[in-house]
């Protein structure tokens, strides 16, 4: 089907532009925000890692607005706040958008422009939504349980490298989405059907993780492969393959100065560059 907005004809309901929308549902359920200004002028921001600026200078590529930094962080914001703009982003997003502090903001969006709020359907793991959310708000890293004296001091990236090639079988991988509320991780539990929900923290410093356990990574890395990712996080997922592989062969116990042990070692700093 295809939508006009203003002068422009958007074809936005191929396969592919259905993916990107719900992709880009996530990103904004997760690091977006809706709100109409003093001004009367509705706007949508999204702020995320400067590394990330790619992915955010492809949504500015379809819907139009700007890029700028986030004065004192390592952060770059995407502002959309132009009519056409935001209509075309409200039909893109519509019946995508579930987080709870969102929806409220979404709702109040589609008003404004007189559309009307579609309620999103239960989430399945055939979506886009989850690469966008974990574009987000997801992790994948490698924690390491213990350490020796010499390297607990070492600071900076060499340090979180060198501990990492000497962790041995002190270290583990952890693929987890983070969000301040449970009812917002329990769409990727009920969707993947895996995985657990912790909380962490206290009081206004709580919050709720969705862990992946560690045998449905594998699934996990197979749904990216349909709906990959487009942050920089994607470059974690494409070296999960190899650091199963050398886990298998036990490369990471393996005696300095084997060539099993300069693979992990090359492995590790990769794993950080």
């Amino acid at each position: 089907m295809t939508r006009f907005i203003g002068k422009k004809t958007h074809e936005i309901d191929t396969v592919e532009e259905i993916s990107w929308n719900q992709w880009l549902a996530g990103i904004i359920d997760g690091d977006g925000y809706f709100n109409i200004g003093k001004n009367k002028v509705a706007v949508c921001e999204i702020t995320m890692p400067l590394q990330d600026e790619p992915l955010l200078a492809q949504i500015k590529q379809k819907l139009g607005g700007r890029l700028s930094p986030r004065s004192g962080s390592k952060a770059v914001r995407y502002r959309l706040a132009h009519k056409a703009g935001m209509i075309d982003l409200i039909d893109r997003v519509n019946g995508f958008i579930r987080n709870s502090i969102r929806v409220n903001q979404f709702k109040t969006i589609c008003q404004h422009f007189n559309k009307s709020f579609l309620e999103p359907k239960p989430l399945t793991k055939n979506d886009g939504y989850i690469a966008g959310f974990f574009d987000a708000d997801g992790s994948i890293c490698l924690n390491i349980a213990k350490t020796s004296a010499s390297n607990s001091i070492k600071s900076g990236m060499d340090g979180k490298i060198q501990r990492l090639i000497d962790s041995r079988g002190y270290h583990c991988l952890e693929v987890s989405i983070s969000n301040k509320y449970k009812k917002n991780l329990i769409f990727f539990q009920q969707a993947f059907g895996f995985g657990t929900i912790r909380s962490v923290g206290n009081g206004k410093y709580k919050t709720h993780v969705y862990f992946i356990n560690l045998c449905d990574i594998a699934e996990f890395i197979d749904y990216t492969k349909k709906f990959p990712l487009r942050s920089a996080k994607r470059k974690r997922v494409w070296a999960l393959k190899q650091y199963f592989e050398l886990k298998q062969m036990k490369a990471h116990l393996a005696l300095e100065g084997t060539v099993q042990h300069k693979a992990w070692s090359k492995f590790c700093t990769k794993w950080y560059s």
